[in-house]
């Protein structure tokens, strides 16, 4: 027995549950109805991703990998702006043995 549901979506990928037949095939289930069946786990699991995918378009939800690079991104600008201001405070910085002033 195997049963992968998605969480957000009426999805999943089953074998031998109440839902679809024990006849040892991994099915992938989409609104209650067999979308696929496959001996094959892989060709089972390309279907499920590329159904949820669909699902996910159809619902209106955001990408999660377009939310994670603009986050990256924004991580990135604030990284570079912080090491541009200490790059210029310690250009800006003067002294010596007796501080800015000079030796007295």
């Amino acid at each position: 027995m195997y049963e992968k549901r998605h969480p957000r979506y009426p999805l999943s990928i089953e074998q031998g549950t109440a839902t679809v037949p024990d006849d040892g095939q991994y099915h992938v289930v989409v609104n209650g109805q067999i979308m696929l069946s496959t001996r094959v786990f892989e060709l089972a699991k390309i279907t499920f991703d590329e159904q949820r995918e669909e699902l996910r378009i159809a619902s209106g939800h955001p990408d999660p990998r377009e939310i994670i690079r603009k986050e990256s991104g924004a991580r990135d600008v604030s990284s570079l702006r912080g090491e541009s201001t200490t790059a210029q405070s310690k250009k800006s910085r003067r002294g010596g043995p007796g501080g800015r002033g000079g030796v007295a």
